[in-house]
């Protein structure tokens, strides 16, 4: 292998594919970056088994050739140099840096160990906004369950549908669904309407995708999914990420959401906010705040106690109509939904104690995040 590339493109691909590089000890390759002189250009690619990412940055090929190259060294080393271009070759198993003022060898491995990453060829394809996906996969990835017993919830789940994608998770006590409308299809989805990816996946893909503006071409399968953004001058793929999907049926969530309300409750975002956060100074060790809605008066009393600290009450105004309503919530779960929430004023549909409560932004219909109450308070 030789070749010559910008210093910056070389960092970006490390930093790209270097996240899921860890201290594997029984397989210590996997602790490598793959390098890959090809046709004008440079493939970097890492992977856990579980999850594999390749980054092609654009160089002067003028020999192709592979290496491993121990990831932190070689991150760390590229990092403090302060030249422009940065000339790579490889002879047997060492990697050579070179530029005006320095020459540094690496020991690396064999690229033939490597594991190799699947290509998911599959003809069932769809393109979105990589932006527009990304916030939305972002508005939903922190409800996810931590459990083992029911791996499907501990992932995102992705449905998709013919002018949309719904992205959703939940743990049971919350649940999050952002619906990306897709304006105009260019989709070949033949077989498969939805699939769960990996909450650490979805992580990677809007670390690697988010600030992308252009499409980006999800490719999937039964048991995978592979993601691409591409060059727009060639068309050739810039970056991928391929992930295993989790297996099993998700859940119905559908039916978890409520499809009338017995108040409704209109207020501002950062007010009622603000109030969840300092009555959760004495919420104890439930977390418990209790809400008061007063239609008459349209007005919510926020409160909370606790034995050893005290109590606090305050009164919010708000556009109420329904029922009046006394139900208590984790202050948790209520500041984490308010935090996805950018819009000024949000809308707050209640059930009575023992009923969800949706949030929702009043000027986006697209989201919705669901809470369970304390019951019994």
């Amino acid at each position: 292998m030789k070749i010559i590339i910008l210093k910056e493109k070389l960092v970006k691909g490390l930093n790209i594919v270097g996240r899921i590089v860890g201290k594997n000890l029984t397989l210590p390759i996997l602790n490598n970056v793959l390098f890959s002189a090809e046709e004008n250009s440079l493939k970097l690619s890492a992977t856990d088994l579980e999850l594999g990412i390749s980054y092609w940055g654009l160089a002067k090929v003028e020999e192709k050739g592979k290496i491993t190259i121990p990831a932190k060294t070689i991150s760390s080393f590229v990092s403090f140099l302060d030249e422009e271009k940065l000339t790579i070759e490889t002879k047997e198993k060492v990697l050579f840096l070179r530029g005006e003022n320095y020459k540094t060898q690496i020991k690396g491995l064999e690229a033939k160990d490597y594991p190799i990453i699947p290509d998911v060829t599959s003809e069932t394809w769809l393109e979105l906004d990589a932006k527009v996906f990304c916030e939305g996969m972002m508005q939903v990835i922190d409800f996810c369950a931590i459990t083992q017993v029911r791996p499907e919830l501990s992932g995102i789940y992705l449905s998709f549908q013919k002018n949309a994608v719904k992205i959703v998770s939940t743990d049971s006590f919350r649940l999050a669904e952002k619906t990306i409308a897709i304006d105009n299809p260019t989709n070949n989805l033949t077989s498969i309407q939805s699939l769960i990816i990996p909450k650490n996946a979805a992580r990677e893909l809007v670390n690697i995708f988010s600030e992308e503006e252009r499409k980006i071409k999800f490719y999937l399968s039964s048991s995978q999914i592979m993601i691409e953004s591409y060059f727009s001058e060639t068309k050739n793929p810039q970056a991928q990420l391929v992930s295993r999907l989790i297996e099993g049926e998700y859940p119905n969530y559908e039916d978890v959401i409520p499809k009338e309300f017995k108040t409704q409750v209109i207020v501002s975002r950062d007010a009622f906010l603000n109030q969840i956060k300092s009555a959760s100074l004495f919420s104890g060790r439930t977390n418990e705040i209790k809400l008061v809605i007063n239609p008459k008066k349209d007005n919510i009393t926020i409160s909370s106690q606790n034995v050893d600290l005290g109590e606090t009450h305050s009164n919010l105004s708000a556009k109420i109509k329904g029922e009046e309503m006394t139900a208590s919530f984790n202050y948790k779960f209520l500041v984490e939904g308010l935090g996805q929430i950018k819009a000024k004023e949000v809308i707050f549909e209640l059930n009575g104690q023992d009923g969800p409560g949706v949030l929702k932004p009043m000027d986006d219909p697209s989201y919705i995040y669901v809470i369970m109450p304390i019951k019994g308070s």
